[in-house]
């Protein structure tokens, strides 16, 4: 004869099979539809094979498999414990002749059974597709099983946070958006500080601090890099003992939670400040990090963390109240503004010297310094320095930017620094400057042979290998100059680097735009860019030798007209937006525009002209190819006379 224990045993995983096995089912079928059925629509003829390209089964309609991985767990979470948050559900069922510990286990496991099967049933389904389907074309065996792992993983891990979260809160809607939170809060916060950092610690590269790859500290977002950043050992090692000790400390506070305690929003007393001034922490930074970036200046920043600070304050006692006529505990506030004061004084004193930290020479092994973070992580192997005297000056340069800390601009030009030192240890740093300020600096390592032998990637190229050369104007014109004689690629690249040899940092820093871009094909298919300069009158002299000036940049003769107008005559809102032909327009029906056709003079102008236009000069090209227009403009020291003399 059964026990009652057993019949109530029973007796419970066929309510919870009538209850939530329709979240299981929904789960295979849109998992289903994903990735199985996708590999069978698209595999199934030799036309819609041509089109695969997924290597990865992440990558099979992987905006799907994102939200359901995401979704039915906190889902299944949700309906599965709602007897916690419903009191005469909650009464009923520990009345029930079972320990809290079996009730915990049995639907825990039956989640998790919920959770499994899908999945399961879908990689049967693969394997039986693979062989018949030849889908060793597109990804192995051992990919099957690397998705039906993964994904369990993440299932399994999602699952339990939200387990975890229905045993410390009352309500059903507050169980399923804090599970979120709390797995989105590691990269969250990280995020936060990382864009506030900089307005406390002079020279945080917070660009850097982003990129290190912070996506893997929440299993939501690593969840939709799968497709192309899979995870390492050390992250599916934590995933898997976060979802046993989750497991573990659920049980222990569903043992020591009270049962009375059902509908609210946090059944344990010390949970509430943490939450409401948690709560208060993340949208002070969120309201600084957006005033801070958008607006600039101390007023704004201050008025972000503010604005952030009372806003959280007030939404996290809605959720605590249960009400939008909430009581307000001012004494909690004033006293998190103490403390959030204390933090920023301290930062103030930099007791760590994280400002004052510029390595000394002999401890520096090699220095990347540029104008951007961008320029050291969009390549595979950026450039370095080694050279000891370009060494020192990078140095001394960061040295000084350190000791004007107050006179730089936060809104400047950029400067990044990143040494490798002989210890092995990186230090990186970015800053916000005025080059001016800094040009003998700039210069010096500018000019230096082992910068431009560094940084141009021409000097590394074998001249054997390069197949053709081709040069294309910036501006919108279709024609171009194609170079493929070996003699003369050879006198091109030989008069190229002649020109990058006696370039001056000026030359570089040139307001002008570049002629054209200038396209190195090898044969090994890599390919190589740069800008032909204004400057390069030698190589502009060799291309009208070999007669390919013509259609190796825009000249007088591709330009109908040309009409200069002052940018304050023509009433543009910027800020809005606007069309090359609206200013066009504006600027031909102007009384006040100068209008050019002389062939003298539009050469000048196109040697003046800057691909900005900021300038305080309007200047519009009409081209002759089929009507197009450009817009430019002249900077204060690069206006020809004949203009000055017009609008005098």
């Amino acid at each position: 004869m059964q026990s009652k224990i057993s019949l109530v045993n029973r007796e419970i995983w066929k309510t919870l099979t009538r209850s939530v096995g329709w979240v299981s089912i929904i789960y295979f079928l849109g998992q289903f539809i994903a990735v199985p059925l996708e590999i069978l629509m698209t595999s199934s003829s030799e036309e819609h094979r041509k089109y695969v390209y997924e290597e990865s089964l992440f990558q099979f309609n992987s905006g799907i498999q994102v939200v359901l991985n995401i979704a039915i767990p906190v889902l299944l979470a949700v309906f599965l414990f709602r007897f916690l948050q419903v009191r005469s559900y909650s009464d009923f069922m520990h009345s029930l002749p079972i320990r809290r510990e079996r009730i915990y286990h049995q639907y825990t496991l039956a989640g998790c059974v919920f959770l499994i099967l899908p999945n399961v049933i879908n990689a049967i389904i693969i394997f039986a597709l693979y062989i018949p389907l030849n889908l060793a074309d597109f990804f192995t065996i051992a990919e099957i099983f690397k998705w039906l792992g993964i994904t369990i993983m993440f299932n399994l891990l999602i699952y339990m946070t939200g387990v975890f979260v229905a045993m410390i809160t009352g309500l059903s809607a507050v169980q399923g958006a804090l599970t979120y939170i709390i797995l989105l809060l590691p990269i969250g916060l990280l995020i936060l500080l990382g864009y506030n950092l900089p307005f406390y610690l002079y020279g945080f590269p917070d660009q850097y601090f982003m990129a290190n790859k912070i996506e893997s500290i929440s299993p939501l977002v690593a969840l939709t890099y799968l497709g192309h950043s899979p995870l390492g050992t050390v992250e599916i090692i934590i995933y898997i003992l976060l979802i046993f000790i989750l497991y573990g400390f659920s049980l222990w506070v569903y043992k020591r939670r009270k049962l009375e305690a059902v509908s609210q929003a946090l059944m344990f007393p010390f949970l509430k400040p943490v939450f409401k001034y948690g709560a208060t922490f993340c949208t002070m930074l969120l309201g600084g990090m957006y005033f801070g970036k958008m607006e600039g200046g101390t007023f704004w920043l201050i008025a972000g963390y503010l604005f952030g600070a009372i806003l959280g304050y007030f939404v996290a006692e809605m959720v605590l109240q249960k009400s939008w006529r909430i009581v307000i505990h001012i004494k909690g506030l004033i006293k998190y503004a103490g403390v959030m004061a204390i933090l920023v004084v301290l930062f103030q004193f930099d007791f760590t010297q994280y400002e004052k930290n510029v390595p000394y020479t002999s401890e520096i092994e090699r220095v990347h310094f540029s104008d951007s973070y961008y320029l050291f992580s969009d390549t595979k192997s950026p450039y370095y320095l080694k050279e000891p005297e370009n060494i020192d000056l990078v140095r001394r340069l960061h040295k000084e930017i350190v000791s004007n800390k107050n006179d730089n601009k936060m809104n400047g030009d950029p400067a990044f620094f990143a040494y490798e030192l002989k210890n092995g240890k990186t230090l990186v740093r970015s800053y916000q400057i005025d080059k001016k300020e800094y040009a003998h600096y700039y210069k010096l390592i500018h000019e230096s042979d082992e910068y431009k032998r560094t940084t141009n990637e021409i000097f590394k190229i074998n001249v054997d290998q390069i197949e053709k050369i081709t040069i294309r104007p910036v501006e919108p014109i279709s024609k171009k100059a194609v170079i493929v004689d070996p003699v003369e690629l050879k006198e091109m690249i030989s008069v190229l680097k002649k020109e990058i040899d006696r370039s001056t940092y000026e030359e570089t820093q040139n307001d002008n735009g570049p002629y054209s871009v200038i396209e190195i094909m090898q044969k090994d298919d890599k390919n190589i860019s740069m800008v032909w300069r204004i400057s390069y009158k030698q190589f502009e002299q060799w291309l009208s030798q070999k007669g390919l000036l013509e259609n190796a940049r825009v000249n007088a003769s591709d330009i109908s007209k040309i009409y200069i107008a002052r940018e304050e005559d023509l009433d543009i809102n910027f800020a809005r937006g606007f069309s090359y032909e609206e200013v066009f327009d504006k600027m031909e029906g102007h009384p006040n525009t100068l209008k050019i056709t002389d062939k003298n003079k539009i050469e000048t102008i196109l040697q003046n002209a800057s691909s900005n236009i900021d300038g305080s000069y309007l200047v519009g090209f009409y081209y002759k190819e089929e009507g197009t227009i450009d817009i430019k403009s002249f900077t204060d020291k690069n206006i020809p006379d004949f203009v000055k003399q017009y609008f005098q």
